[in-house]
């Protein structure tokens, strides 16, 4: 497929670390174009034969691997399509603009190009337009990042403390803060939002409004409204989604968005992930106080989106420094870029989910595995959820019920929901990763960095 891009079917949608998005508005699309450092030198030819294979694993990976582990319901398929150099200058010209100051180190090359396309999450998909609504279209991107912790996997045994539990993510804050790369602690804890707590839930995601960063971004009619660089009143993005009512829309939208993410959606939880254990969860020191940890209401619903992903995260389960040490066997077995020692990245290894090595693993197998895990693991901590929410009108009858929810003030409203930004990771985070945790560690105890 040739894509024809002009400036009145385009728009800037965002950008992560490797990619630039942009939307499609007839086609109701969006396309990813893979972002490189500005002095990155090399030659066309041969970076689009690797572009199309990459994209080629990319597909594999997420067809063979995501939708089973996710389901079916939450992972669309991207597709492969080709883009001309001179389209690509054509949006760099549109859009540089509107790009992030801190993003534009690295530049989409004015280059013939293989992308992906994905669905545009900031519409309802086509089988739920034909149901009566009302109203402006709200999606809702969320990054939630890593929901939980583990104490022996982070801190010193010296050192194991209730004061001294931190996930991963306020963990970063830190090192953020003491490296510079940012001038104040983000307030989110996502062990909050996965919590299932909706106390917790909701203290999370009000967290999100004080400081979105990169996890939370808000579009009306597909148009941003809240996000890191633009924060419009959100009261008054939302009166004409919700209509007059004596409630806080912020509250009405937060408990909508909850009553979403722990709802149970239809399809089996792939039964190779292991399902986590309540008491391999802590609460992170960061996370809401006036909440007991012993509260019942603890619990993520089986099948819910986030216990999903949080599953898949938890794929992570070894300290970084053995599994380094499992990484250095593996390079001494496949240096390839489409395989993880004896296993390739987009077929999912036998025993997957077991923490220990198997009986019928060689060791080169097991080492395998846990590193193949832990990029998986990498994948679900770094992945997007999608939320599109429009209120119903009259008889909702026929409406599927995975796809209606009921709000706080009485209305029915349309929602579908996706999983995102399910990207492979390279083999070299775990490089990363290993030299990264001292580091991080030692900021979070006061020293130097």
């Amino acid at each position: 497929m040739h894509l024809i891009i002009t400036p009145e079917n385009s728009s800037y949608r965002g950008e992560g670390n490797a990619g630039l998005v942009i939307s499609l508005k007839k086609e109701e699309k969006v396309i990813r174009l893979e972002k490189q450092n500005a002095s990155t030198e090399y030659e066309a030819a041969n970076c689009l034969e690797e572009q199309h294979q990459k994209c080629e694993n990319q597909i594999a990976m997420v067809k063979n691997v995501m939708k089973s582990l996710l389901g079916e319901n939450l992972v669309n398929c991207p597709t492969l399509v080709f883009i001309h150099k001179d389209d690509i200058k054509t949006l760099n010209n549109l859009f540089s603009s509107l790009r992030p100051k801190y993003r534009i180190h690295r530049i989409v090359k004015e280059e013939n190009s293989y992308v992906l396309m994905l669905p545009d999450y900031c519409t309802l998909p086509p089988d739920l337009k034909v149901y009566p609504s009302v109203g402006p279209v709200i999606s809702v991107e969320i990054k939630p990042k890593q929901g939980f912790l583990l104490k022996e996997k982070f801190l010193p045994s010296s050192l194991l403390s209730s004061s001294m539990l931190k996930c991963r993510f306020c963990m970063m804050q830190h090192y953020k803060m003491r490296t510079q790369v940012i001038s104040s602690k983000s307030l989110y804890c996502p062990t909050d939002l996965f919590s299932g707590c909706p106390t917790r839930m909701l203290h999370a995601l009000k967290m999100l409004f004080e400081t979105p960063r990169n996890n939370l971004r808000i579009f009306k009619d597909q148009k941003l409204v809240f996000s890191e660089e633009k924060q419009d009143d959100l009261e008054d993005v939302l009166y004409d989604f919700f209509g007059e009512t004596e409630v806080s829309y912020c509250d009405l939208f937060c408990n909508l968005v909850i009553e979403v993410l722990l709802k149970t959606l239809p399809g089996q939880v792939n039964e190779v992930v292991k399902l986590f254990h309540k008491e391999n969860l802590q609460k992170c020191t960061n996370a809401y106080p006036d909440c007991s940890q012993n509260d019942p209401c603890h619990e993520l619903p089986i099948g819910c989106v986030l216990y999903r992903i949080l599953c898949l995260q938890m794929l992570d389960n070894l300290h970084i420094k053995n599994l380094h040490h499992l990484y250095l066997n593996t390079q001494k077995i496949n240096k390839s870029l489409d395989f993880i020692g004896c296993y390739s990245i987009s077929e999912i290894p036998p025993h997957l989910g077991e923490p220990y090595k198997m009986k019928t693993e060689t060791d080169n197998e097991y080492a395998s595995r846990k590193v193949w895990e832990f990029l998986i693991a990498l994948t679900a901590q770094d992945c997007s959820i999608m939320l599109v929410l429009k209120k119903c009108i009259g008889n909702s009858a026929n409406i599927p019920s995975q796809n209606v929810i009921l709000g706080k003030d009485g209305n029915l409203y349309l929602f579908s929901i996706a999983v995102a930004d399910l990207d492979a990771k390279a083999l070299s985070k775990v490089e990363k990763r290993y030299k990264e945790t001292p580091l991080i560690l030692q900021a979070c105890l006061g020293q130097p960095v």
